[in-house]
Order: C-alpha cells, then structure tokens, then sequence
C-alpha cells in the first residue's frame, strides 16, 4: 500500500477539505484581527480612514485585509452546511471566522464596514442555544452526528500517524545512516586524511590531564602498597602506554563527533521531507493538538503555561541550560566553553520570556482569555 493509500484509508477527501477551509479560514480571520489591534485601534478595518503610516504600507494593509476576508467568507459558505461535524476547538475557529465575516457583511454595514454597527436584536448567547435546539431537532442531526464522530476518528488516526513519521522516520534513519553508511565510511578514510582522526585541542586538553592524573595514582599507589616510588624509567615506561590509550580514545572520540554531524543532517534532512510530503497531513495534526491543548481546563492551561516557563525561563533554568549546552556540545565534540554558556543564558531566556509573553498578549488572550485571568492568579496577579 502506497503512503497517499493509506490516507484513503483512514479518511477521504471531504474530510481533508474541511480541515483545509477551516485552518485558512482560522489564519485569515486573525490576521484581520490582528491588523485591527495593531492599526486600527482594535476596531473594524475602514478604507476611508487614514492612518500614521506611509500611503504605501497603508495599501498594504488593506490588500491584505481584502484578500484575507475573502477567504474567510469561502471558508464558512463551504464549512457552514458541516457545522455539525465539528469538535468544541473547531466549532470556536468557526465562530471567529463567523464573526469576523458577520463584522464585514454588507447587510450590516450598510456596504461598508464601519465603526457603529446595529445590535442585535437578541444576545447572541441566547441565539446560539436557539441554534443549538434547531440543529439538534433536525432529523438529519443523526447523521450528521455520525459523520462528525467519523471524520473525528479518521483525523485522530491521521495526527497519530504522522505524529509517529516525524518522530520514528528521523530516529530510524539517523540510527541507520550513522551505523551502515556513515561509520564504515568514516572508519576506511580516517587513515588516509589526516583532518578526520586529529583529534581537537579540546580532546588533547583532556588527554594531558588525564595522563597528569594517572601519574599522581601510580606514585599514590606505590604509597599505599608501601612500595618505593616508582622510577623515572617506569614512570616512561607507564605514561607512554597510558599516553598511546589515550591518543587512541581521542581519535575514536573526534571521529565520533564527526559521525554525530553526519548522521543528525540525515535525520534533518529525513524530517524535511516528511514535511514537505505531509502538508495536508501536518494541517490535520495542528488542528489535534489544537484541540488537545486549547480542551484542556483553565486551571491545566496555566499550569502548562507556568510549568513550561519556569522550567526555561524561570530562576531554576540556568542548571538546566548549562546541562543541555554541555550535552549538545559533547555529542558535536565542540569544547563547552564557560564564556558561552553564560552569554546564552543571559539573553536567550530573556527572548524567550518575551516571545511568550507577546504570544499570550496578542493570541491566547484572544483564544482563551479565562485561560490568561486564571494564569495570572496563578501567578499571583503577575
């Protein structure tokens, strides 16, 4: 069975439009809301209103703007008769692309978006429940039911596959490459190019302490037998075998450095085409963890949240950067230098912390904003 077989398999194509129109639509309508926060002070986008930016930025924006509502009002003419197949995550993107669409709709405002809109007559609360007994008293509520229950299932099954490519296809081809292709090729040519096995001031560093240490336990041992010290031709005798291990373990360590770099940019290159080759595949999987992440309790948002960023950004991140850098750096066989790491720590974590902050202020506080009431509780109204 080939691998677009599969796909059929478990799901069919109705399926992946859906999943396809809601993701577009979804991006499209917050990038009109983002366009309104950050131009338009939050309120709706008018052609005719001039702002404090060159006339060419402005056109700008509002070509995109066009374009992006657009494909908002196609994506909910060709989500709307599946509305009853949606999860709770999806039935949120749609209202958002709803809402966005009902902002910008002619009928409301008057053939132009303007700043005043007409309320409704009813809350719109109160209607959605109206909706909801509407839609759940219709007689096809069945079916449809059943077939959002189905695509729900197929698109499981899907994330949970390609969830498993992008893990298991970089692995198995990283292990693979490194044992059959790339260590016996490494091996054949050390000998004859003498840049692959020199081993690197780093490794030498090494090597000299470690002989400076092994001399200091033989006269250490030589004490406590009660023996005398060792003599000068022993010592030579000793420290030239230790000194031609320790060559030898430098060699092997620089070459293993070098089959870790090989290997991981095939693994890399592996993940890539996995990408490439799974684009639908991959939209089904952002919808899933969407759900999975934005389903999850207020409570367990925050606490996701607060145990993400202390963990990197947080007082206690230092150790536990020191490790990883000195880890990465022993696999790569680059010296971990203490200059560095200290420089990294004292600016990565702060992007970090910046990058989340501005995604909580401009996304989740949009998405979820019980989620952010509850995060600063958390934190102690931080």
């Amino acid at each position: 069975m080939s691998r677009r077989n599969w796909i059929g398999f478990f799901s069919n194509s109705q399926a992946f439009d859906l999943s396809n129109d809601l993701e577009r639509g979804y991006e499209a309508a917050l990038l009109i809301q983002s366009l309104e926060l950050e131009y338009y002070n939050d309120r709706p986008i008018r052609a005719d209103l001039e702002l404090s930016v060159p006339r060419s930025v402005q056109a700008t924006i509002l070509r995109r703007f066009r374009t992006a509502l657009n494909i908002c009002r196609t994506s909910f003419e060709s989500i709307k008769p599946s509305r009853g197949q949606l999860d709770t995550q999806e039935l949120r993107q749609l209202q958002l692309i709803e809402a966005v669409v009902n902002r910008y709709s002619p009928s409301r405002s008057g053939g132009s978006a303007t700043i005043s809109r007409s309320p409704d007559p009813l809350p719109r609360s109160l209607l959605g429940v109206f909706d909801s007994i509407r839609r759940q008293l219709d007689p096809t509520s069945e079916e449809t039911l059943v077939a959002g229950f189905r695509r729900r299932r197929d698109s499981t099954l899907i994330s949970l596959r390609v969830l498993l490519l992008l893990i298991l296809v970089p692995l198995l081809i990283q292990q693979v490459s490194r044992t059959y292709l790339i260590s016996p090729v490494i091996d054949h040519f050390s000998s004859d190019i003498s840049f692959i096995n020199y081993p690197q001031p780093s490794l030498k560093e090494q090597a000299v302490r470690k002989l400076s240490e092994f001399k200091q336990e033989l006269e250490f041992e030589a004490l406590l037998r009660g023996d005398d010290p060792p003599t000068q031709e022993e010592l030579r005798v000793e420290l030239s075998r230790k000194a031609e291990e320790l060559k030898k373990d430098s060699e092997q360590e620089s070459l293993h450095a070098i089959k870790n770099v090989l290997a991981d940019f095939s693994a890399l290159a592996a993940f890539v085409l996995v990408c490439f080759s799974s684009k639908n595949e991959l939209r089904v999987l952002r919808g899933f963890l969407d759900e999975a992440i934005y389903g999850l309790s207020d409570s367990a948002k925050a606490f996701a949240i607060i145990l993400f960023t202390d963990i990197f950004v947080g007082y206690h991140s230092p150790e536990g950067w020191t490790v990883l850098l000195d880890g990465i750096a022993h696999h790569f066989g680059i010296p971990a230098r203490e200059n560095f790491i200290m420089l990294f720590i004292a600016t990565f974590p702060v992007i970090l912390a910046t990058i989340f902050k501005y995604w909580i202020f401009r996304y989740l506080n949009r998405v979820s904003p019980s989620s952010v009431a509850t995060l600063k509780g958390m934190n102690g109204g931080g």
